[in-house]
Protein backbone atom coordinates (compact mmCIF):
# COMPACT_ATOMS: atom_id res chain seq x y z
CA UNK A 1 0.00 0.00 0.00
CA UNK A 2 1.15 3.77 -0.93
CA UNK A 3 2.35 5.78 1.74
CA UNK A 4 0.42 8.43 3.65
CA UNK A 5 -0.03 11.69 2.16
CA UNK A 6 0.42 15.16 4.05
CA UNK A 7 -1.16 17.89 1.10
CA UNK A 8 0.05 21.60 0.98
CA UNK A 9 -0.67 22.79 -2.24
CA UNK A 10 -2.07 26.24 -2.47
CA UNK A 11 -4.09 25.94 -5.53
CA UNK A 12 -7.51 24.99 -4.04
CA UNK A 13 -7.57 23.11 -7.46
CA UNK A 14 -4.73 20.84 -7.20
CA UNK A 15 -5.29 20.66 -3.56
CA UNK A 16 -8.92 18.86 -4.36
CA UNK A 17 -7.32 17.00 -6.42
CA UNK A 18 -4.73 15.57 -4.71
CA UNK A 19 -6.92 15.14 -1.84
CA UNK A 20 -9.78 13.17 -3.90
CA UNK A 21 -7.30 11.10 -5.45
CA UNK A 22 -6.31 9.45 -1.79
CA UNK A 23 -9.50 9.67 -0.35
CA UNK A 24 -10.73 7.22 -3.84
CA UNK A 25 -7.34 5.16 -3.48
CA UNK A 26 -8.15 4.25 0.26
CA UNK A 27 -4.99 6.47 1.40
CA UNK A 28 -4.10 8.07 4.45
CA UNK A 29 -4.11 11.56 3.83
CA UNK A 30 -2.92 14.65 6.44
CA UNK A 31 -4.98 18.06 5.47
CA UNK A 32 -2.23 20.71 5.62
CA UNK A 33 -3.04 24.46 5.78
CA UNK A 34 -0.10 26.08 3.06
CA UNK A 35 -0.88 28.88 4.95
CA UNK A 36 0.50 27.92 8.60
CA UNK A 37 2.40 30.03 10.48
CA UNK A 38 6.34 28.62 10.74
CA UNK A 39 5.42 27.12 14.30
CA UNK A 40 2.03 25.46 13.08
CA UNK A 41 3.58 24.11 10.42
CA UNK A 42 6.46 22.51 12.86
CA UNK A 43 3.60 21.23 14.96
CA UNK A 44 2.42 19.72 12.59
CA UNK A 45 4.92 17.30 11.36
CA UNK A 46 5.62 16.78 14.37
CA UNK A 47 2.39 15.11 14.22
CA UNK A 48 2.63 13.38 10.96
CA UNK A 49 4.15 9.99 10.84
CA UNK A 50 7.70 9.69 9.67
CA UNK A 51 7.66 8.89 5.84
CA UNK A 52 4.48 9.94 5.03
CA UNK A 53 4.51 11.66 1.25
CA UNK A 54 4.50 15.26 1.18
CA UNK A 55 2.55 16.89 -1.65
CA UNK A 56 1.90 20.18 -3.06
CA UNK A 57 5.45 21.32 -0.09
CA UNK A 58 8.43 21.20 0.92
CA UNK A 59 7.85 20.42 4.90
CA UNK A 60 9.10 16.95 6.48
CA UNK A 61 6.52 14.70 8.60
CA UNK A 62 8.56 13.76 11.93
CA UNK A 63 6.64 12.06 13.84
CA UNK A 64 6.43 8.45 15.02
CA UNK A 65 4.02 5.88 13.30
CA UNK A 66 1.80 4.00 14.83
CA UNK A 67 2.63 0.17 14.77
CA UNK A 68 0.08 -0.95 12.57
CA UNK A 69 0.89 1.97 10.19
CA UNK A 70 -0.79 1.98 7.24
CA UNK A 71 -3.10 -0.75 7.22
CA UNK A 72 -5.69 -0.29 10.13
CA UNK A 73 -5.93 3.32 8.69
CA UNK A 74 -6.68 2.43 4.89
CA UNK A 75 -8.80 5.66 3.85
CA UNK A 76 -8.71 8.07 6.95
CA UNK A 77 -8.87 11.46 6.42
CA UNK A 78 -6.63 13.85 8.84
CA UNK A 79 -8.63 17.66 8.95
CA UNK A 80 -6.89 20.00 10.75
CA UNK A 81 -8.75 22.26 13.54
CA UNK A 82 -8.48 24.35 16.11
CA UNK A 83 -9.13 23.85 19.58
CA UNK A 84 -9.14 25.10 23.08
CA UNK A 85 -5.11 24.13 23.59
CA UNK A 86 -4.14 26.61 20.91
CA UNK A 87 -2.42 24.20 18.96
CA UNK A 88 -2.71 22.25 15.34
CA UNK A 89 -4.88 19.42 15.89
CA UNK A 90 -6.43 16.49 13.01
CA UNK A 91 -9.32 15.55 13.58
CA UNK A 92 -10.08 11.41 12.24
CA UNK A 93 -12.79 10.91 9.49
CA UNK A 94 -13.47 8.64 6.45
CA UNK A 95 -15.07 7.81 3.58
CA UNK A 96 -17.51 6.65 5.50
CA UNK A 97 -18.08 9.39 8.02
CA UNK A 98 -18.01 11.82 4.73
CA UNK A 99 -20.00 10.22 3.00
CA UNK A 100 -22.47 10.07 5.95
CA UNK A 101 -22.05 13.87 5.83
CA UNK A 102 -22.71 14.66 2.30
CA UNK A 103 -25.97 11.88 2.27
CA UNK A 104 -27.54 13.69 5.18
CA UNK A 105 -27.60 16.99 3.49
CA UNK A 106 -29.05 15.01 -0.34
CA UNK A 107 -31.56 13.64 1.77
CA UNK A 108 -32.65 16.88 3.98
CA UNK A 109 -32.77 18.21 0.06
CA UNK A 110 -34.73 15.65 -1.21
CA UNK A 111 -37.45 16.28 1.49
CA UNK A 112 -37.28 19.98 -0.17
CA UNK A 113 -37.86 18.27 -3.43
CA UNK A 114 -35.16 19.39 -4.68
CA UNK A 115 -32.86 16.73 -7.05
CA UNK A 116 -30.75 14.29 -5.61
CA UNK A 117 -27.19 15.17 -7.74
CA UNK A 118 -25.62 18.28 -6.19
CA UNK A 119 -23.39 20.21 -7.88
CA UNK A 120 -21.24 22.45 -6.04
CA UNK A 121 -19.31 25.35 -5.96
CA UNK A 122 -15.77 25.20 -4.03
CA UNK A 123 -15.51 28.87 -2.37
CA UNK A 124 -13.34 28.67 0.74
CA UNK A 125 -10.10 26.79 1.54
CA UNK A 126 -10.10 23.36 0.92
CA UNK A 127 -8.11 22.16 3.75
CA UNK A 128 -10.85 23.36 5.94
CA UNK A 129 -13.95 21.26 6.13
CA UNK A 130 -16.19 23.86 4.51
CA UNK A 131 -13.79 23.91 1.50
CA UNK A 132 -13.77 20.26 1.21
CA UNK A 133 -17.12 18.99 2.04
CA UNK A 134 -18.50 20.51 -1.44
CA UNK A 135 -16.12 17.94 -3.34
CA UNK A 136 -17.05 15.39 -1.16
CA UNK A 137 -21.13 16.28 -2.04
CA UNK A 138 -20.21 16.18 -5.63
CA UNK A 139 -18.62 12.96 -5.24
CA UNK A 140 -20.59 10.88 -3.37
CA UNK A 141 -24.18 11.95 -5.03
CA UNK A 142 -22.99 11.93 -9.17
CA UNK A 143 -22.54 15.73 -9.21
CA UNK A 144 -19.43 17.86 -10.03
CA UNK A 145 -18.00 21.23 -8.51
CA UNK A 146 -16.04 23.89 -9.50
CA UNK A 147 -13.60 26.02 -7.52
CA UNK A 148 -14.18 29.86 -7.59
CA UNK A 149 -12.77 32.57 -6.17
CA UNK A 150 -14.79 33.24 -3.06
CA UNK A 151 -12.43 36.40 -2.46
CA UNK A 152 -15.26 38.92 -4.41
CA UNK A 153 -13.34 41.94 -4.65
CA UNK A 154 -15.68 45.21 -5.63
CA UNK A 155 -12.95 45.64 -8.19
CA UNK A 156 -13.66 42.67 -9.80
CA UNK A 157 -16.41 40.86 -12.02
CA UNK A 158 -18.43 38.38 -10.52
CA UNK A 159 -16.73 34.76 -11.42
CA UNK A 160 -18.76 32.27 -13.73
CA UNK A 161 -20.78 29.87 -12.19
CA UNK A 162 -20.27 26.66 -14.81
CA UNK A 163 -22.23 23.87 -13.13
CA UNK A 164 -24.78 21.67 -14.66
CA UNK A 165 -28.46 22.66 -14.52
CA UNK A 166 -29.72 18.95 -14.12
CA UNK A 167 -29.56 19.23 -10.60
CA UNK A 168 -29.44 21.16 -7.15
CA UNK A 169 -26.67 23.99 -7.75
CA UNK A 170 -24.83 24.86 -4.01
CA UNK A 171 -22.83 27.34 -2.70
CA UNK A 172 -21.19 27.40 0.78
CA UNK A 173 -20.06 31.00 1.98
CA UNK A 174 -19.14 32.64 5.26
CA UNK A 175 -20.99 35.97 6.03
CA UNK A 176 -17.87 38.15 5.36
CA UNK A 177 -17.90 36.98 1.76
CA UNK A 178 -21.79 37.13 1.73
CA UNK A 179 -21.36 40.48 2.67
CA UNK A 180 -18.86 41.21 0.02
CA UNK A 181 -21.05 39.56 -2.84
CA UNK A 182 -23.51 42.07 -1.65
CA UNK A 183 -21.46 45.06 -2.30
CA UNK A 184 -21.86 44.36 -6.31
CA UNK A 185 -23.94 45.43 -8.62
CA UNK A 186 -24.33 41.92 -9.81
CA UNK A 187 -24.56 40.21 -6.17
CA UNK A 188 -28.02 39.10 -5.62
CA UNK A 189 -28.09 37.91 -9.45
CA UNK A 190 -25.12 36.07 -8.61
CA UNK A 191 -26.59 34.23 -5.62
CA UNK A 192 -29.81 33.69 -7.27
CA UNK A 193 -27.72 31.41 -9.62
CA UNK A 194 -27.84 28.86 -7.16
CA UNK A 195 -30.84 26.74 -5.49
CA UNK A 196 -29.39 26.49 -1.84
CA UNK A 197 -26.60 28.61 -0.31
CA UNK A 198 -25.47 26.84 3.17
CA UNK A 199 -23.99 29.74 5.04
CA UNK A 200 -21.68 29.12 8.01
CA UNK A 201 -18.53 29.59 9.74
CA UNK A 202 -19.30 32.35 12.33
CA UNK A 203 -22.86 33.82 13.86
CA UNK A 204 -24.52 35.93 10.82
CA UNK A 205 -24.95 39.87 11.97
CA UNK A 206 -28.85 41.06 12.23
CA UNK A 207 -28.31 43.35 9.60
CA UNK A 208 -26.82 40.65 7.18
CA UNK A 209 -29.61 38.33 7.98
CA UNK A 210 -32.40 41.66 7.02
CA UNK A 211 -30.66 41.89 3.58
CA UNK A 212 -31.20 38.39 3.42
CA UNK A 213 -34.83 38.23 4.10
CA UNK A 214 -35.42 41.53 2.17
CA UNK A 215 -33.85 40.09 -0.75
CA UNK A 216 -35.66 36.73 0.04
CA UNK A 217 -32.07 34.96 -0.84
CA UNK A 218 -31.64 31.20 -0.98
CA UNK A 219 -29.66 31.33 1.89
CA UNK A 220 -29.83 28.23 4.71
CA UNK A 221 -28.18 28.81 7.94
CA UNK A 222 -25.57 25.67 9.21
CA UNK A 223 -24.88 24.43 12.17
CA UNK A 224 -21.83 22.03 12.11
CA UNK A 225 -17.90 22.07 12.75
CA UNK A 226 -15.26 19.55 11.52
CA UNK A 227 -15.43 16.73 13.49
CA UNK A 228 -19.03 16.35 12.42
CA UNK A 229 -18.16 16.72 8.84
CA UNK A 230 -19.55 20.48 8.61
CA UNK A 231 -23.29 20.76 8.72
CA UNK A 232 -25.59 18.93 10.84
CA UNK A 233 -28.66 21.17 11.34
CA UNK A 234 -30.07 24.07 8.89
CA UNK A 235 -32.24 26.66 8.70
CA UNK A 236 -33.71 26.39 5.26
CA UNK A 237 -34.18 29.54 3.16
CA UNK A 238 -38.18 29.96 3.75
CA UNK A 239 -38.06 29.79 7.90
CA UNK A 240 -35.08 32.12 7.86
CA UNK A 241 -37.04 34.85 5.65
CA UNK A 242 -40.31 34.06 8.19
CA UNK A 243 -39.10 33.65 11.85
CA UNK A 244 -37.11 36.62 13.63
CA UNK A 245 -34.62 34.08 15.84
CA UNK A 246 -33.42 31.42 13.02
CA UNK A 247 -33.53 27.85 14.86
CA UNK A 248 -32.13 24.89 12.94
CA UNK A 249 -33.79 21.70 12.04
CA UNK A 250 -31.11 18.42 12.23
CA UNK A 251 -30.29 16.35 9.38
CA UNK A 252 -31.78 13.04 8.74
CA UNK A 253 -29.94 10.77 11.02
CA UNK A 254 -28.86 13.25 13.15
CA UNK A 255 -30.14 14.30 16.89
CA UNK A 256 -29.34 16.81 19.19
CA UNK A 257 -29.97 17.23 22.79
CA UNK A 258 -29.27 19.61 25.67
CA UNK A 259 -27.27 19.00 28.75
CA UNK A 260 -26.65 21.58 31.19
CA UNK A 261 -26.95 23.87 28.40
CA UNK A 262 -24.26 22.41 26.17
CA UNK A 263 -24.96 20.78 22.74
CA UNK A 264 -24.44 17.11 22.34
CA UNK A 265 -25.10 15.38 19.03
CA UNK A 266 -25.62 11.74 17.57
CA UNK A 267 -24.58 11.29 14.22
CA UNK A 268 -23.42 8.74 11.73
CA UNK A 269 -20.66 11.70 10.19
CA UNK A 270 -18.86 12.25 14.02
CA UNK A 271 -15.40 11.59 13.30
CA UNK A 272 -13.18 8.79 15.24
CA UNK A 273 -11.73 11.41 17.30
CA UNK A 274 -8.26 13.36 17.58
CA UNK A 275 -5.02 12.20 15.72
CA UNK A 276 -3.68 9.70 17.03
CA UNK A 277 -5.26 8.20 19.78
CA UNK A 278 -8.02 10.10 21.41
CA UNK A 279 -11.14 8.84 20.22
CA UNK A 280 -14.70 10.04 20.66
CA UNK A 281 -17.56 8.61 22.04
CA UNK A 282 -21.42 9.57 20.91
CA UNK A 283 -22.85 11.60 21.92
CA UNK A 284 -20.52 14.52 21.33
CA UNK A 285 -20.08 17.60 23.40
CA UNK A 286 -19.87 19.75 20.70
CA UNK A 287 -18.62 22.68 23.20
CA UNK A 288 -21.45 25.10 21.96
CA UNK A 289 -24.42 26.29 24.48
CA UNK A 290 -27.89 26.16 23.04
CA UNK A 291 -31.34 25.23 23.25
CA UNK A 292 -34.14 23.06 21.55
CA UNK A 293 -37.74 23.66 21.30
CA UNK A 294 -40.68 21.45 21.21
CA UNK A 295 -40.42 20.70 17.57
CA UNK A 296 -36.85 19.70 17.64
CA UNK A 297 -35.09 22.87 16.06
CA UNK A 298 -31.77 24.33 17.48
CA UNK A 299 -30.78 27.69 18.64
CA UNK A 300 -26.93 28.24 19.07
CA UNK A 301 -26.38 31.19 21.87
CA UNK A 302 -22.65 30.47 22.18
CA UNK A 303 -19.14 29.07 22.97
CA UNK A 304 -18.67 27.17 26.42
CA UNK A 305 -15.15 28.11 25.84
CA UNK A 306 -13.37 31.63 24.57
CA UNK A 307 -12.66 30.37 21.17
CA UNK A 308 -13.85 33.43 18.47
CA UNK A 309 -14.79 32.74 15.31
CA UNK A 310 -13.36 35.55 12.65
CA UNK A 311 -14.02 35.83 9.31
CA UNK A 312 -14.78 31.50 9.00
CA UNK A 313 -11.74 31.17 10.99
CA UNK A 314 -11.01 29.98 14.68
CA UNK A 315 -8.92 31.54 16.70
CA UNK A 316 -7.72 30.49 20.16
CA UNK A 317 -7.10 34.04 21.81
CA UNK A 318 -4.73 32.78 24.32
CA UNK A 319 -2.01 32.13 21.41
CA UNK A 320 -2.71 35.69 20.54
CA UNK A 321 -2.33 37.16 24.25
CA UNK A 322 1.49 34.83 24.19
CA UNK A 323 2.37 36.47 21.26
CA UNK A 324 1.61 40.07 22.07
CA UNK A 325 3.56 39.77 25.68
CA UNK A 326 6.54 38.21 24.73
CA UNK A 327 10.12 39.79 24.59
CA UNK A 328 8.57 42.21 27.28
CA UNK A 329 6.17 44.18 24.92
CA UNK A 330 3.20 43.88 27.04
CA UNK A 331 3.24 43.15 30.35
CA UNK A 332 -0.41 41.87 30.13
CA UNK A 333 -2.89 41.40 27.38
CA UNK A 334 -6.42 40.31 26.81
CA UNK A 335 -7.81 39.62 23.27
CA UNK A 336 -11.82 38.70 22.84
CA UNK A 337 -14.20 39.62 20.16
CA UNK A 338 -16.67 42.55 19.21
CA UNK A 339 -19.51 41.96 17.76
CA UNK A 340 -18.76 43.25 13.49
CA UNK A 341 -21.05 43.22 10.49
CA UNK A 342 -18.71 41.85 8.36
CA UNK A 343 -16.50 39.64 10.10
CA UNK A 344 -18.91 38.00 12.75
CA UNK A 345 -16.50 38.68 15.58
CA UNK A 346 -13.74 41.84 15.33
CA UNK A 347 -10.41 40.76 16.83
CA UNK A 348 -9.37 43.17 19.86
CA UNK A 349 -6.69 43.47 22.07
CA UNK A 350 -6.64 45.40 25.75
CA UNK A 351 -2.79 45.01 26.54
CA UNK A 352 -0.98 47.03 29.41
CA UNK A 353 1.57 48.54 27.41
CA UNK A 354 2.26 52.15 26.33
CA UNK A 355 -0.03 53.38 22.71
CA UNK A 356 3.73 53.70 21.51
CA UNK A 357 4.35 49.99 21.15
CA UNK A 358 1.47 49.49 19.08
CA UNK A 359 3.84 49.14 15.75
CA UNK A 360 5.62 47.16 17.87
CA UNK A 361 2.59 44.92 18.86
CA UNK A 362 1.19 44.86 15.27
CA UNK A 363 4.58 43.46 13.80
CA UNK A 364 4.98 40.66 16.15
CA UNK A 365 1.39 39.67 15.83
CA UNK A 366 2.24 38.95 12.06
CA UNK A 367 4.03 35.69 13.39
CA UNK A 368 0.58 34.55 13.72
CA UNK A 369 -1.97 34.08 10.32
CA UNK A 370 -4.17 37.06 9.03
CA UNK A 371 -7.06 35.92 11.25
CA UNK A 372 -5.35 35.63 14.36
CA UNK A 373 -3.76 39.28 14.29
CA UNK A 374 -6.04 41.81 16.97
CA UNK A 375 -7.59 44.52 14.45
CA UNK A 376 -7.84 47.22 16.98
CA UNK A 377 -5.64 48.01 20.04
CA UNK A 378 -6.27 49.66 23.91
CA UNK A 379 -3.87 50.52 26.18
CA UNK A 380 -4.84 50.29 29.57
CA UNK A 381 -2.52 50.64 32.82
CA UNK A 382 -4.17 47.25 33.78
CA UNK A 383 -6.60 45.28 33.06
CA UNK A 384 -9.97 44.94 34.85
CA UNK A 385 -9.84 42.32 37.13
CA UNK A 386 -13.03 41.02 39.23
CA UNK A 387 -13.02 39.61 42.69
CA UNK A 388 -12.35 36.01 41.68
CA UNK A 389 -9.12 37.30 39.85
CA UNK A 390 -10.87 37.00 36.80
CA UNK A 391 -11.19 39.28 33.63
CA UNK A 392 -14.49 41.44 34.49
CA UNK A 393 -16.39 41.62 31.18
CA UNK A 394 -18.70 44.54 32.46
CA UNK A 395 -15.82 46.89 33.09
CA UNK A 396 -13.59 45.55 29.77
CA UNK A 397 -16.53 46.54 27.81
CA UNK A 398 -17.10 49.82 29.16
CA UNK A 399 -13.19 50.46 28.20
CA UNK A 400 -14.72 49.85 24.43
CA UNK A 401 -17.85 51.59 24.71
Amino acid sequence: MSSARFILHADYAAYLEAALSAITGSVPVFLGNPHWSEADLAEACRQIPRGTETIGGNARADGLSPCDWPHAWRGRIMIPTGGTGGRVKFVIHDQKTLRAAALALRDFLIERKLPATLHCVVLTPPWHVSGLMPAIRAKETGGSYQVLDGRFKTINALPEVKLPTDGTRIASLVPAQLSRLLEHAEGERWIKQFDLVLLGGSSTPPSLLGLIRKLRLPIALTYGMTETGAAIALCPPEKLWNESVPRGDPLPGVRLEIRGGRIFVHTPSLCHGYWPASPFSSPYDTGDLGDIDAAGSLRVTGRADRILSTGGEKVDPSRVEAVLTSHGLAKAAYVFGLPDETWGSLLVATVVAPPSLEAALRLAAEKLEPAARPRRYLFVDELPFDARGKIDAEKLGGLWA
